[in-house]
């Protein structure tokens, strides 16, 4: 039997160059919406609107390349990098209105946003074909160029404008493109195993049915994604408030991303001594603690070592989720299990944004509030509900 190589490389490679683009993306899109003219409130709608269609186009384009009879997951990722670089481009003309640059800008967003569930699925359809892929190492490289592409973007944008932040995040994207042209040709399993699984999975309805503690735990997540998501992309007012601007966001980014880079790198040995469950309710906690302290924050160097509660947040609750709901939910419901944890986050992003640009408008101080009690219900959700099971399929957690 052949030996396939290591993809490891080139899957840290595509995270890398994705999350670069990505994060630059996301981090600044309030600030350069709100610099090029969008009242706050309508720049939170349109990222609103993004995750909302994040949310909602995940699961479907899981179904379209769970049915297609060739493994397309390569293709329909290169086509949605393609819509990314063009909604990047457009940008660059200076003559389009403010409000349909937006809407461009929010569809490149997007189109980002719904590549991570594929993104996941490529890793799992390559080691089924006999290929080597070390999640958590792709996804720490990822959580690397998070921080580079934060650091980098803030002060581009600080110094710059948001021209030249357009095209660094366009020359990754690029990048992105390359790697993922460069992935080997795989064929698609049509074994009899896999059609008794697609024969035995749960409808969409049923799904909701036969898991509804899982499902219910999905809104914990979704409100620790609205604080999440409402914080990371105010951040640039919420250092205002204090006295500093976008290139002071980066640099808290920046610290974030950093300090999350070991433990996701890691998190295949954390779990050997602590279960899913446990690390999913210490990232809620975390995740609490961190909205109290930024609410009271005196400075901006108290944010940046606010910033060092990524480490048991975010940097846990991303991988813990992937296996959380792997654990929860049978093998033949595996894919819509993991695609509605992805788009239970992406809809409380989709949320925090709408609310931070509405909560804009009344001050810092009301967002901050208001992320308390976005961290306060995820929290008491995850504590009441990821220990309830809901059938005797569950695996180990």
């Amino acid at each position: 039997m052949e030996k396939k190589q290591n993809l490891t490389l080139r899957y840290s490679l595509m995270h890398f160059t994705h999350w670069a683009a990505s994060t630059g993306a996301v981090s600044f899109a309030t600030a350069y919406l709100i610099g090029r003219g969008l009242e706050p409130a309508a720049a939170g709608f349109l990222l609103a609107l993004s995750g909302l269609l994040s949310c909602v186009t995940q699961p479907v384009l899981a179904s379209v390349a769970d049915k297609a009879q060739k493994f397309v997951l390569v293709k329909m990722l290169l086509v949605m990098s393609v819509v990314s670089c063009l909604a990047l481009g457009m940008q660059l003309f200076s003559g389009i209105p403010v409000y349909v640059a937006g809407i461009i800008y929010m569809a490149g967003i997007w189109s980002a946003d719904a590549m991570v569930s594929l993104q996941n699925a490529l890793q799992v359809a390559y080691e089924d074909a006999g290929y080597v892929i070390n999640y958590g190492v792709g996804r720490g490289i990822g959580a690397i160029a998070s921080a580079v592409s934060a650091l980098v973007a803030g002060i581009v944008i600080a110094r710059y404008g948001a021209v030249w932040m357009v095209v660094f995040l366009l020359v990754f994207r690029g990048l992105s493109m390359m790697v993922l042209a460069g992935f080997p040709v795989i064929q698609k399993k049509t074994s009899e195993h896999v059609s008794e699984k697609k024969r035995g999975s749960s409808s969409v309805l049923h799904f909701f049915a036969q898991y509804k503690w899982y499902c219910f735990s999905l809104i914990a997540v979704l409100f620790l994604g609205m604080f999440h998501a409402m914080t990371e992309n105010y951040l640039f007012a919420i250092m205002g408030r204090l006295g500093g601007d976008s290139s002071h966001a980066g640099v808290a980014v920046f610290i974030a991303c950093i300090v999350a880079f070991p433990v996701i790198f890691c998190y295949s040995a954390i779990r050997k001594h602590i279960c899913d469950i446990q690390v999913m309710k210490i990232a809620a906690v975390s995740f609490l603690i961190k909205s109290v302290i930024f609410y009271v924050a005196p400075n901006i160097t108290s944010i940046y070592f606010i910033q060092l509660l990524q480490i048991t947040s975010y940097a846990l609750l991303a991988p813990a989720q992937v296996y959380y709901a792997r654990a929860k939910v049978r093998d033949c419901d595996m894919v819509k299990g993991q695609a509605f944890m992805t788009a239970a986050y992406a809809l409380g992003c989709s949320c925090g944004n709408f609310a931070g640009g509405c909560l804009l408008d009344f001050g810092v101080e009301r967002l901050l509030q208001a992320g308390i009690a976005m961290a306060s219900a995820g929290t008491l959700i995850m504590f009441v509900t990821a220990d309830r099971v809901d059938n005797k399929d569950d695996g180990n957690l």
